[in-house]
């Protein structure tokens, strides 16, 4: 009989141990064990899932929701998408066809999604092995990027990974855009870290080491954020990132409702995961679309008309980030 630990390292999840040989219940809760390891806005991973024996109910965690940086929860829904693009590119790997039902009960918002499985699928033409294995070597890359150009080949993979109806994917290499979207980035910066609900928000999530760093580093970060304006700091740290990727990218959409913004999700995951299987680093640039004013703007940059801007992020190649940013145990997001 396969056994299989869930308080283990939620990073060292070993394929082998899918268990074949059990129900079809314990067969989806281990693909859990692949939608935790998506990325997150502050890495607070505001899932739940419960388990039957053919269905995933996907659940929004208001408790970890940024209640300052991400006040529409915009960002909130969109990292729960990531995590349901995982659980997907997880189940179609171990052969399971899969139904999504966004929203199933209208008058219950925290119920996010209904995914249902059959043994035996088809996997989706824009869900490759490639993609699975990509789950653990994916990353965040907060370093400068190297000045390299990304060959159209790979920016054609890159734009592939956009499937839905209604989202859109803009994406440029101009100088001149670029040098807009970073004076975005500078006042979004100094906005944000002049907002002490903000730097105590940022500080409390520091401290519960979500960001990977050990204990002491973690406090002592919580408390420079906590009582430091930190907004130029970050502002030139930031200005220097963006201007050193040849590719700055914008996920877009037609409509702004709750069950786009997870559809939006599912596409920046696959962006995410097939960055990394092509050796691109890849990060996102949240804070212009945090606040209102900027994410005005923002959309007047978009020569496309219409459109809501959802998710911005640098493209690249960059020196590998070490190691991954932890997780909670699995049975903390189960319900």
């Amino acid at each position: 009989m396969i056994k299989y630990d869930f308080k283990s390292n939620p990073w060292q999840v070993v394929e082998q141990n899918f268990p074949y040989n059990r129900d079809a219940k314990q067969k989806l809760s281990f693909l859990l064990r692949y939608a935790i390891l998506a990325p997150s806005s502050h890495n607070t991973q505001p899932w739940k899932f419960a388990v039957t024996d053919e269905e995933i109910l996907v659940f929004a965690n208001l408790d970890r929701w940024l209640q300052v940086a991400d006040r529409d929860q915009r960002e909130l829904y969109i990292s729960i998408g990531c995590a349901i693009e995982n659980l997907l590119v997880a189940a179609e790997h171990f052969g399971f066809g899969h139904t999504i039902s966004y929203f199933p009960e209208p008058d219950n918002r925290r119920l996010v999604a209904a995914v249902r499985f059959m043994p035996e699928g088809e996997p989706s033409a824009f869900r490759s092995r490639e993609m699975f294995d990509a789950i653990f070597v994916r990353h965040t890359n907060h370093k400068e990027y190297e000045p390299r150009t990304i060959a159209q080949a790979k920016l054609e993979r890159i734009s592939s990974c956009v499937v839905e109806d209604g989202v859109t994917l803009f994406m440029t290499g101009s100088l001149e855009i670029k040098r807009k979207v970073d004076a975005l980035v500078n006042r979004a910066d100094a906005i944000q870290f002049r907002d002490p609900a903000f730097r105590e928000e940022l500080a409390y999530w520091i401290g519960q080491g979500v960001f990977g760093t050990p204990w002491l580093l973690a406090k002592l970060s919580q408390l420079a954020v906590s009582y430091l304006d930190m907004g130029k700091i970050m502002a030139k740290k930031d200005s220097d990132v963006l201007m050193s990727a040849p590719v700055l990218g914008l996920i877009c959409s037609r409509k702004d409702d709750r069950e786009t913004q997870v559809k939006v999700g599912q596409v920046f995951e696959r962006i995410y995961l097939t960055a990394a299987v092509l050796g691109l680093a890849i990060q996102p640039m949240s804070q212009i679309v945090q606040i209102p004013e900027i994410k005005s703007e923002l959309r007047e940059l978009i020569p496309l008309a219409g459109l809501f801007p959802q998710q911005p992020f640098r493209l690249g190649y960059a020196e590998p980030e070490k190691g991954h940013t932890p997780r909670r145990p699995i049975e903390e997001a189960i319900a």
